[in-house]
């Protein structure tokens, strides 16, 4: 998901635009969802191209926890 200072200029941005808050909060929120989808598919063919494993992957998630 977009930091929250850049989601704060693209809201700042739209509304230069003449978007409408309702129409903003739809853009940003689907803004969202193509940022998760493109992280998860980096990391997916991260693991795919000999990136990290996704068993090294769960190991560094889990040392954390």
């Amino acid at each position: 998901m977009p930091q929250p200072d850049t989601r704060a200029s693209i809201a700042d941005w739209l509304r230069g635009q003449g978007y409408a808050e309702e129409e903003i909060q739809k853009i940003l929120t689907k803004l969202a969802d193509y940022d998760h989808e493109s992280l998860s598919d980096a990391v997916f063919d991260s693991i795919g191209n000999n990136g990290k494993t996704l068993d090294q992957i769960i190991r560094d998630v889990l040392k954390d926890a």
